[in-house]
C-alpha cells in the first residue's frame, strides 16, 4: 500500500514536472534559434553597411570601393560561403549576377533578412536599399551567407539544454522519490506500532499518540484512536458479556442436568416425574429470560455511544398496552395488575420500543417479588421536575416486601440481588436494563416507598412538553 502511495505521490508531481520540462524545451528551442539568427545576423547587417558606405557614383554609374573587411568579417571556422551583389536598378553593378532578386524592395536604408536557397544551399540574405542623394541613383546591396555556421551553433546550444534538462529531471527525480520517501516515513512508523500493538498480550490496545505526527496525519490518528477506542469497547462488552453468561447460566444449566437425570429415575406422570418436569420448565424459563436479558445488555453496552432518536410518544397508550400485555404474567403469579391514567393523552419524549422495555422490567419485577393475592398498580400522570420543567411520568406500585432503603441506590447494578426468603430467582439483570434504557432516552428513575409505606414504587420520568393539563395524583 505505501509502495503504490509512493508511485501514486511521485506520479502526482513527475507528471507536471515532464508537462513542465516540455514547455521549457520548446521554449528554450525557440530562444536559442532566435538568439543564433540574431548574432549571426548583427555581424551580416555589419557587411552590408560596410559595403553600402563604400557606394560611389562614377560618371553617372554606381561604383563600389569594395573593402577588404566587408566581407571577411562574415569568415568563420565552418567556413561558410559567402556570396553578394550590388544591383542599380536591376542591373548588376558587382557581384554574383545569378544571386536572386527579391520579391519587394526594402525599404530605404533599412537592413532586412530573407531566407533563400542558393546553388543548392540554404542561405541567409541581408539587403539594404541605398540611396545615393547627390544622384538619382539607388543601389540594392545583398550579401548572402550559407547557414552552416549558425545551425552548428544552434545543435551546439540545443544539445548543452538538452543535457541541462535531463541532468536536472533526474536531479529532481531523485529529489522527488527522496522527499516522498521521507514525507510518509510517519505512514511507515504508524504502521510498525500497529504491528508492534498487534503483537502485544491480550486487552484493550492504547490508543496512538499525535505527538510529533505531521498535521496531515494528525486526522488519520485521530480516526485510528476513534475506531480502537470502539474496537475496545467492544471487546469489553464481548469479554463481560463472556463472564456474565459463563458465571449466570450455570445455575439453570445445573438445575436442567439434575432434574432431567432425575426425570429418568421416575415412573412418567408420577408425582416426583411432575416435580422435577415442573422445575425443568421453570429453569428453562428462566434461561430464555436470563439468556435475552444478557443479549440486551450487552446491545445496550455495544450501542452506548450511538444517539438515540427520540419521538413524541403517547405514554398513556403505551403504558395502557404494555401492562395488558403483562396480565398473563400476573394472573400466573396470582397478582391484581391493574391501569389508571388520563382520559386524554399525555406526550414524551422517547424511543417507544425502549421504554416499553423498561416498562415490562417493572413490572415484571413488581409481579415476580410480590405475594400471591397481591397487586401491582401502573399509572401515568404529569408531573414537574426539580428545575420546573414540565415532566411525563409512569409510576409501577407494588404491596410486595419491597426493598429495604439502604439497597435501593444498588439494584441497579448487574447481578446484585437482595437475598430474602421464597426468592423466585433472577438474573439481576432487570432494573440494570431499565437504568440503561432510560439512560439512553434522557429519562430517570427513582425507587420510593409504595402507597401506605408498604411496597415498591418506582417511578419513570421523561421530558413532556412544556404544557401538561393533566395533573400529578
Amino acid at each position: 500500500m505505501l509502495h503504490t502511495l509512493r508511485i501514486r505521490v511521485a506520479a502526482f508531481l513527475l507528471v507536471p514536472m515532464a508537462g513542465l520540462a516540455v514547455v521549457l524545451a520548446v521554449g528554450g528551442t525557440w530562444f536559442i534559434d532566435a538568439f543564433v539568427t540574431h548574432a549571426y545576423d548583427r555581424v551580416l547587417a555589419g557587411s552590408v553597411l560596410s559595403i553600402a558606405e563604400r557606394l560611389t557614383v562614377q560618371d553617372d554609374t554606381v561604383a563600389l570601393d569594395m573593402p577588404a573587411a566587408a566581407l571577411g568579417m562574415l569568415s568563420n571556422s565552418e567556413h561558410d560561403s559567402i556570396y553578394y551583389s550590388i544591383t542599380d536598378n536591376g542591373a548588376l553593378v558587382t557581384g554574383y549576377p545569378d544571386l536572386p532578386l527579391p520579391d519587394t524592395l526594402p525599404s530605404p536604408e533599412t537592413i532586412t533578412y530573407r531566407d533563400a536557397v542558393y546553388r543548392g544551399q540554404r542561405v541567409r540574405v541581408g539587403m539594404m536599399l541605398k540611396p545615393i542623394y547627390v544622384t538619382r541613383h539607388a543601389a540594392l546591396v545583398q550579401v548572402a551567407e550559407t547557414t552552416v555556421g549558425r545551425d552548428l551553433l544552434a545543435r551546439r546550444m540545443l544539445t548543452a539544454l538538452a543535457a541541462l534538462g535531463a541532468t536536472l529531471a533526474g536531479i529532481g527525480s531523485l529529489l522527488i522519490w527522496f522527499a516522498v520517501r521521507m514525507g510518509l516515513t510517519p505512514l511507515d512508523r504508524l504502521r510498525r506500532e500497529v504491528e508492534r500493538r498487534h503483537l502485544q498480550s491480550p486487552g484493550p490496545v492504547s490508543a496512538f499518540s499525535v505527538a510529533g505526527v505531521p498535521s496531515e496525519a494528525v486526522p488519520l490518528v485521530t480516526a485510528l484512536n476513534d475506531l480502537l477506542e470502539r474496537v475496545n469497547g467492544a471487546m469489553a462488552v464481548l469479554r463481560r458479556f463472556t463472564a456474565d453468561a459463563s458465571h449466570q447460566l450455570r445455575t439453570p444449566v445445573a438445575i436442567l442436568k439434575t432434574h432431567l437425570a432425575l426425570l429418568d429415575r421416575q415412573p412418567p406422570d408420577s408425582p416426583p416425574w411432575r416435580r422435577s418436569r415442573a422445575d425443568i420448565d421453570e429453569a428453562v424459563d428462566r434461561l430464555d429470560r436470563l439468556i435475552a436479558q444478557l443479549l440486551t445488555l450487552a446491545g445496550l453496552e455495544e450501542d452506548a455511544a450511538r444517539a438515540t432518536a427520540r419521538i413524541r410518544v403517547d405514554l398513556v397508550a403505551l403504558a395502557r398496552e404494555t401492562t395488558l400485555a403483562c396480565a398473563d404474567l400476573a394472573r400466573r403469579g396470582d397478582v391484581d395488575l391493574s391501569f389508571d391514567g388520563p382520559d386524554r393523552h399525555l406526550d414524551a419524549l422517547a424511543a417507544p420500543l425502549l421504554l416499553e422495555e423498561v416498562l415490562r422490567n417493572l413490572i415484571d419485577n413488581a409481579v415476580r417479588y410480590n405475594r400471591p393475592g397481591g397487586s401491582v398498580a401502573v399509572r401515568v400522570y404529569a408531573g414537574t421536575g426539580p428545575d420546573g420543567a414540565a415532566q411525563a411520568c409512569i409510576a409501577v406500585e407494588d404491596d410486595g416486601p419491597g426493598i429495604p432503603e439502604d439497597q435501593r441506590a444498588l439494584v441497579f447494578a448487574r447481578f446484585h440481588r437482595i437475598a430474602r426468603s421464597g426468592d423466585p430467582g433472577g438474573s439481576g439483570l432487570g432494573l440494570a436494563i431499565v437504568r440503561s434504557f432510560l439512560d439512553r432516552i434522557g429519562g430517570g428513575v427513582a425507587l420510593s416507598d409504595g402507597p401506605g409505606g408498604r411496597g415498591l414504587r418506582a417511578v419513570i420520568t421523561l421530558a413532556a412538553p412544556p404544557v401538561c393539563d393533566t395533573a400529578a395524583p
